[in-house]
């Protein structure tokens, strides 16, 4: 398998947007029209078939997060928007480098609503693009370019389905609309439900803000309450989104890792530091305030077993391994554990005062390491490294153990590296980027995921050729 991702969920991936390709084979006949013209066809009906399935892959459905990761999930959304993207724009190039007399389509004295939407297709879609890869380059900001994304995606799913509907060409026959009308439902109704449905539940569960303390420089820990009944259910290392404000339905909806302990449930602890816009103000928050919470969502969690752990968390990347600490010691485990806790100075390092009295009641070992110390430091310096990591953990431990890693990408990175060296086994290496930057990622197990899109890119061209030769 993949790690992270199972070949069976790939394998449904490629069925689903194979199978409403060669159906459209079945029943009437369709008169061919030389090789490259159907291959234009079939490469746009595939690359529809993918942006369908785009939105699915984000509409936040807990069971498919946590069974496949949201790192994983993003990136994979990303890369596989990428192709979808090129298939799409290669659907009408190829077919009026075919034949001249499919310019008609974009001609606008020939039909010119028709001409107007497609045009706009070929637009939007570079836009939709152009705006995911570079988001924080052109500066927008996250939650209105959350939701001119989901606009955009869903005009331009709509359009497309609108345009082989009118067609007919291969759709002729009801059955064969009502397959496609299928998949655009479910892509549509996707949309919904993480755009509606979502925070029609969540309003259900409201939550108050009742206490808000700096636990290091720019971090804060917010603590919500709900406001009846227990608190939600997760496995110590998943997050959730956290809104805070009057309704669900607010555009102002973060991912942030849960800190408190999966047996609490009670309250909800999350650790946030100041970053952006939304950010930037957490620590002038009244208490009182409403919150609301989704979740949990996440593959990352504490190993069930007793061999021993390694976590290795940088910056802010110290919340979910404080769940885990403290779920560990709330059911009473003794697992060798060694954390390594870096961050560039020492005001930065949060809990501190919480994780010595941790590791005088667990088997706990906590390795500090600062970048830019004081002069009276005695702890590591410098940055996480191969040789770090080696004097930590023996060999012997690297085979048995499990390892969580949570930090900026760069660090993670070497620390998946230096594990592999120690002969730690990948599936043994648990790390989740769940923001839109995870989609960014270049470490082993995202290079991973884009192998995948590539090879399955590859079969659907192949698909897509058989298709055209039929």
């Amino acid at each position: 398998m993949i790690v992270g991702l199972p070949l069976y969920a790939a394998g449904l991936y490629l069925t689903l947007t194979l199978v409403p390709l060669f159906v459209i084979l079945a029943g009437s006949g369709v008169q061919g029209r030389g090789f490259w013209v159907e291959f234009g066809v079939a490469i746009g009906f595939v690359g529809l078939a993918m942006l369908c399935l785009q939105s699915v892959l984000t509409a936040r459905y807990p069971r498919l997060s946590g069974a496949i990761g949201q790192d994983t999930m993003l990136q994979f959304h990303r890369q596989a928007g990428i192709v979808a993207f090129g298939f799409v724009l290669a659907h009408p190039v190829i077919l009026i480098a075919a034949d001249s007399s499919f310019w008609e389509f974009l001609d606008p004295r020939v039909n010119f609503l028709r001409a107007l939407f497609l045009v706009g297709v070929l637009f939007a879609l570079p836009l939709l693009i152009l705006t995911s890869l570079w988001r924080e380059t052109f500066r927008l900001p996250y939650q209105w370019w959350r939701l001119g994304h989901g606009i955009l995606a869903a005009l331009i799913l709509v359009i497309g389905l609108f345009h082989i509907m009118r067609v007919q060409t291969y759709l002729s026959d009801p059955w064969k609309q009502a397959l496609w009308l299928a998949m655009g439902t479910a892509s549509i109704a996707s949309i919904g439900y993480a755009r509606a449905i979502k925070p029609l539940r969540v309003r259900r569960f409201p939550y108050r803000v009742t206490q808000i303390e700096p636990v290091a420089e720019r971090i804060w820990s917010v603590r919500v309450e709900p406001e009846e009944g227990p608190g939600l259910s997760f496995r110590a290392g998943q997050f959730a989104f956290l809104t805070i404000a009057d309704s669900p339905f607010s555009l102002e909806q973060h991912p942030f890792s849960v800190a408190s302990s999966a047996r609490c449930d009670d309250h909800l602890e999350f650790a946030i530091k100041e970053l952006g816009d939304y950010t930037s103000t957490i620590g002038e928050l009244p208490t009182g305030q409403t919150a609301w919470v989704d979740g949990a969502y996440g593959s990352m969690h504490l190993p069930p077993d007793d061999s021993g752990l390694l976590l290795v968390a940088g910056g802010i990347g110290v919340t979910p391994i404080l769940s885990m600490l403290r779920t560990v010691r709330d059911e009473g485990r003794r697992v060798p554990i060694v954390f390594i806790y870096a961050a560039d100075r020492i005001d930065e390092l949060a809990y501190t005062a919480e994780l010595d009295a941790l590791a005088q009641e667990l088997d706990l070992t906590v390795v500090r390491v600062l970048a830019d110390p004081p002069p009276d430091w005695n702890g590591e310096v410098g940055f996480v490294t191969d040789d770090l990591i080696a004097n930590h953990l023996s060999t012997e431990a690297a085979k048995q153990w499990h390892a969580v890693t949570c930090g900026p990408p760069p660090m993670m990175e070497v620390v998946e590296r230096a594990l592999l060296a120690e002969g730690m086994p990948l599936g043994r290496i648990h790390s989740e980027r769940f923001d839109i930057g995870a989609a960014g990622a270049v470490g082993r197990r995202q290079a991973q995921v884009r192998r995948l899109v590539i090879g399955l890119s590859a079969v659907m061209v192949a698909a897509s050729a058989l298709f055209a030769s039929w």
